[in-house]
């Protein structure tokens, strides 16, 4: 029935080209997600480590901070290309709950902010992007509506060390500045040698030790160190409609229009979750005891898998 999880899971575990596959069969228990939060457009979800949740609503060229239960708590952004102002966002990253990192898609830019929701600095995305170039940009007064770029930047991540991985759409590249705002690489850029990124969608990193990168294109998920460089293409036969990822205890979450697959880098393991809403996922994350699930028009909140 749309709109709804038909029940509660066992795990059946088999294998296929030789990886542990574990694929969720639901009993008719279970009880169907509850709506907790509507939007105009979400584009991406994410949750910082005292369970707040953002959400970014490029319709309405917003960020919404929420509780678990939807309840707003603050509003950030509104159309503009000032500081502080977004034109569709894309993603947001919340690091360790005291700094917020926006990817301001439309002005070509990424965004940082407070705790507070104060505007603090702003990194221009786009071809000009140069290793050993500071493009660092303060708020100094002004109203912060130079600081935009050409570029197109999708999804945003950084370390607990300050470094910041861009995702360029319109370059199919990932970006990254390290602490000093020093661009230092640029990684599957258009006509670069060796190029590896066909259409990259999303990215996630693993604390300080991997970056992975979803490939719409490729219907698959790579593992690069913070250099850079490949480390593997996860054993994860065709992802189909591969729209973002996100990391929960050391396990990658892969979202896909209408399953979810969790991968535990450890035990070579995938669990699929199939979701079945009256709308294609967007995004999803789990805090606690609760999965939320995000679709273009509504979050949804469901017990743990």
């Amino acid at each position: 029935m749309p709109g709804m999880f038909t029940g509660r899971f066992t795990a059946v575990v088999f294998l296929i080209l030789g990886v542990a596959v574990e694929e969720t069969v639901w009993a008719q228990d279970e009880p169907a997600p509850t709506v907790v939060a509507r939007f105009e457009e979400a584009t991406a979800l994410s949750i910082d480590p005292t369970g707040r949740l953002y959400v970014a609503d490029a319709g309405a060229d917003v960020v919404r901070i929420m509780g678990r239960d939807g309840t707003e708590r603050a509003v950030l952004g509104g159309a503009g290309t000032r500081a502080g102002q977004f034109d569709r966002p894309a993603d947001v990253d919340p690091t360790n709950g005291q700094t917020l990192w926006v990817a301001d898609a439309g002005n070509g830019r990424v965004q940082r902010f407070s705790e507070e929701g104060l505007y603090l600095e702003a990194l221009p995305v786009g071809p000009a992007f140069r290793e050993g170039r500071d493009q660092r940009a303060l708020d100094d007064g002004r109203d912060g509506a130079t600081v935009r770029g050409a570029g197109r930047p999708v999804a945003v991540a950084s370390t607990s060390g300050d470094e910041t991985f861009v995702l360029d759409g319109r370059e199919d590249a990932v970006l990254k500045w390290d602490d000093q705002r020093r661009p230092e690489r640029v990684l599957g850029a258009r006509g670069q040698p060796g190029r590896t990124l066909e259409r990259p969608v999303a990215l996630a990193l693993d604390g300080t030790r991997r970056l992975y990168v979803a490939d719409q294109a490729a219907g698959a998920v790579f593992a690069f160190d913070l250099f850079g460089s490949l480390m593997k293409r996860l054993p994860i036969s065709h992802l189909p409609d591969l729209r973002a990822l996100t990391i929960h205890r050391k396990r990658l979450w892969i979202v896909c229009s209408g399953r979810v697959y969790v991968w535990a880098p450890r035990r070579g393991v995938t669990t699929v979750h199939e979701v079945d809403l009256s709308a294609p996922l967007v995004d999803a994350a789990r805090r606690g005891d609760d999965v939320f699930l995000l679709t273009e028009r509504h979050l949804y909140r469901r017990p743990s898998w």
